[in-house]
C-alpha cells in the first residue's frame, strides 16, 4: 500500500501540510488543539514521521528553489552559473542538490520541503514572505540568494550592486557623458538588486553635483524586450542622453537593438553599459562594457553558508555581499 505520507495526515486533519509539519518539529506557534487533531491523524492513519539527515553531512540533501514572478524568470541565462557555483560547493562537500522552480499558485510549499526531503534551502529570487516562515517553522534552514528578509533567521548573500551600479554610472561620467548625465535603464525597486544599482547611480550623479533630467530613469523587468522599448522611450525624449547604464545584460541587449534600429552608432552616437557580465556580453555587436559578478561564487557562498547555519543554527543572521568590477568594451566611448 505504500507508506503514509505527511500529506495523507494534513488531509485527515483538516490542516495545511506544513502545519502538519510544523506539529511534528515541535514548533510553539501550534495550538495544543491543532496538534493534537495532527497527532491523532497520525495515529489513526499509522504515520511514523521520518527522521531527517542533517544536510550537512555526507550524502544528505539540499534544495535550490526560486518562485516564479514577473522579476524572475528560470530561463534568463544569469542563472545558469549561480546554480552551477551550488552543484560544485555540494560535491566538494559530499551534499546532493534538487532543483525546483515554484509557481505561485496558492500556499504550496516546495515539494522538497514538502516530503521532507531536505534539511536546508537555499532559495534564489523573492520567496513569498509567509512561505518563507512556514519552511522555517517547518525546520529548514533557508539562505536568501539576490534579497533579503530582515526579520527572518536567515543569511543574505548577493553582490555589492550599490556599489556595482556605481561603477557603471562613474565610468560613463568620466568618459565625459555629463551634459546630458548618463540614463538609466532600471527595474521594479521590489528587486533588491535592482534597487541597489539604481542607488549606486544617484551616487555617482550626486557626487558630481548632477541630477537625472526628466525621463531619464526608466522602468523594466530585467528582459531585452523591456530595454528596447525602454531606450525608443529615451530617444524620443527633447534631449535624448548620449550614454546609458542597464541595470543587466539583458536590457543592454534590448537598448543596443532599438539604437541599431534608429540607426545610431555604439559607441559613436550613445554608450551603452550593462550589468552582470553573461556569457553573451562579450559577443554582443559591439562587445558590451558591463559589471562583472561572480556569478558561480555567489551559488558556492549561499551553500557553504547554509552548511554553516544548519551546523550552528544558533548563528546571527548575515548579510554577505561579493565583490563586482568593471569590465570595459567596445560600447562605451567619450561623446563626439
Amino acid at each position: 500500500m505504500g507508506r503514509v505520507t505527511l500529506k495523507e495526515v494534513a488531509e485527515r486533519a483538516g490542516v495545511a501540510i506544513g502545519t502538519a509539519s510544523a506539529v511534528f518539529a515541535g514548533k510553539s506557534w501550534v495550538s495544543p488543539g491543532t496538534g493534537a487533531a495532527v497527532r491523532q491523524a497520525a495515529e489513526e492513519l499509522g504515520y511514523r514521521p521520518r527522521t531527517r539527515r542533517a544536510a550537512a553531512a555526507p550524502g544528505g540533501m539540499i534544495g535550490f528553489v526560486s518562485w516564479v514572478s514577473d522579476l524572475f524568470s528560470p530561463a534568463n541565462p544569469y542563472y545558469a552559473p549561480v546554480l552551477f557555483g551550488a552543484q560544485q560547493a555540494c560535491a566538494e562537500l559530499g551534499l546532493s542538490m534538487t532543483y525546483e522552480v515554484v509557481q505561485p499558485r496558492g500556499d504550496r510549499l516546495p515539494l522538497c520541503v514538502a516530503r521532507e526531503q531536505v534539511g536546508g534551502l537555499l532559495v534564489l529570487s523573492s520567496a513569498p514572505r509567509d512561505q518563507l516562515r512556514r519552511i522555517l517553522d517547518a525546520g529548514v534552514t533557508c539562505v536568501l540568494l539576490e534579497h533579503a528578509a530582515e526579520d527572518l533567521p536567515v543569511d543574505h548573500v548577493g553582490h555589492d550592486d550599490e556599489t556595482g551600479g556605481y561603477l557603471a554610472t562613474r565610468h560613463l561620467l568620466e568618459l565625459g557623458h555629463t551634459d546630458p548625465p548618463p540614463a538609466v535603464i532600471a527595474a521594479d525597486e521590489r528587486a533588491l538588486p535592482a534597487a541597489r544599482r539604481l542607488a549606486g547611480y544617484r551616487r555617482a550623479l550626486a557626487e558630481r553635483g548632477l541630477r537625472a533630467p526628466a525621463g531619464y530613469v526608466r522602468r523594466g523587468d530585467f528582459t531585452s524586450e523591456t530595454g528596447h522599448e525602454q531606450m525608443a522611450a529615451l530617444l524620443g525624449l527633447p534631449v535624448p542622453p548620449t550614454a546609458v547604464f542597464c541595470v543587466n545584460d539583458e536590457s543592454a541587449f534590448g537598448a543596443l537593438a532599438a539604437l541599431r534600429e534608429r540607426g545610431l552608432r555604439v559607441p559613436g552616437d550613445v554608450s551603452v553599459i550593462g550589468y552582470d557580465d553573461i556569457a553573451m556580453a562579450a559577443h554582443a555587436s559591439p562587445p558590451l562594457t558591463t559589471i562583472a559578478s561572480d556569478k558561480e561564487l555567489l551559488g558556492a557562498q549561499a551553500v557553504w553558508h547554509l552548511v554553516q547555519r544548519i551546523q550552528r543554527p544558533g548563528l546571527t543572521g548575515r548579510d554577505t555581499r561579493i565583490a563586482v568590477r568593471l569590465v570595459s568594451r567596445e560600447s562605451t566611448a567619450p561623446p563626439r
